[in-house]
């Protein structure tokens, strides 16, 4: 049975994508760094499970031999504007590490998942979609940097004769954000706990991981080597999003909503605090970018060449909240 490698498994979106490949009979080998703490999950969803650092060339290149597909989802997350060596290290030559290994062995194609944030949100006004130009290296956050550069990495290993697509998510909702404290954690989990008091006047495209999947899955089968692919949900603001789930909680909804503006005006104090405290800062400039970003997200072409069909977000909030009260 050909085998399906996933790097990055025990994230938010590689573990569904685990389970959901298994579900389709594939045979699935997970890549998790030694002492993962999601690698227990890993392990339930009986798949095989590899220890391999994106950034070791021989120990990946040991979990890829025999790969069909290849899944490439590890990456360092974060939107703070702090410089971690590891992010580039990870998201960039762990990136061109497997692209180079995937070409070199011959897998039969590698989906590598990239972002929403590496395309230039401007003109707001217009659709945004896979020909949009990405946001330039000089003056990004990090993260976004970092993810720019991964694509053009892989795309250089496209271009020498690798078989691959690539998928870009928008705002990911699911219950796995083990690794990263997203807007699963600064929003919903502070929502349900009772520890939101205000939100910002924004919003953003959030998508419901199962969808993701779906997508990728499609990509890997479908989708044309060389190609991008938004997989996206629906743009919703903050409060939006807080009152579908509310009926669950039973939580009263924050009546205060702060402008983005305002918010911008507080950076410096959020700044001291963190460095006072020793501890990520709880807002950032690239989180506020995101929520004054480009409304008109297009996943047309996913969905006329893929079947992409975007649903879950409803569902994915019950299991953001499940998972949350299980755990509470």
């Amino acid at each position: 049975m050909p085998t399906d490698v996933v790097t990055g498994a025990t994230g938010q979106v590689g573990l569904d994508l685990c389970r959901a490949l298994r579900a389709a009979g594939r045979s699935v080998r997970a890549v998790v760094l030694p002492g993962d703490p999601g690698e227990p999950a890993a392990r339930e969803l009986g798949v095989e499970v590899v220890h391999a650092d994106v950034r070791d060339v021989p120990a990946l290149r040991e979990a890829l031999t025999g790969a069909h597909h290849l899944y490439h989802l590890a990456a360092i997350v974060s939107t703070t504007d702090t410089h971690d060596p590891r992010m580039w290290q990870v998201n960039v030559e762990g990136a061109r590490n497997a692209a180079t290994l995937a070409r070199e062995l011959g897998v039969a194609r590698m989906i590598y998942f990239s972002s929403i944030v590496v395309f230039d949100q401007h003109p707001l006004d217009d659709a945004l979609d896979e020909d949009r130009p990405r946001v330039p290296v000089a003056g990004a956050a990090p993260y976004v940097a970092s993810k720019v550069v991964g694509e053009r990495v892989v795309r250089e290993q496209i271009d020498a004769g690798l078989d691959a697509v690539i998928v870009h998510p928008t705002v990911v909702i699911g219950p796995n954000e083990i690794h990263h404290a997203g807007v699963v954690h600064s929003l919903f989990h502070r929502y349900f706990a009772g520890e939101l008091p205000a939100v910002f006047r924004g919003g953003f495209d959030a998508v419901a991981v199962d969808d993701v999947v779906a997508g990728a899955m499609a990509a890997a089968q479908r989708g044309c080597s060389g190609d991008g692919y938004i997989l996206g949900g629906q743009w919703s603001t903050m409060r939006d999003l807080l009152r579908r789930v509310a009926p669950l909680s039973g939580v009263p909804l924050p009546r205060l909503a702060v402008p983005v503006g305002l918010a911008r005006l507080g950076l410096p104090a959020v700044r001291v605090v963190a460095r006072l405290t020793r501890r990520p800062p709880v807002l950032t400039p690239e989180d506020l970018r995101q929520l004054v970003g480009n409304r008109r997200i297009s996943t047309e072409r996913a969905q006329e060449r893929l079947g992409y069909r975007p649903d879950g977000l409803d569902a994915a909030l019950r299991r953001v909240y499940e998972r949350w009260r299980a755990s509470a």
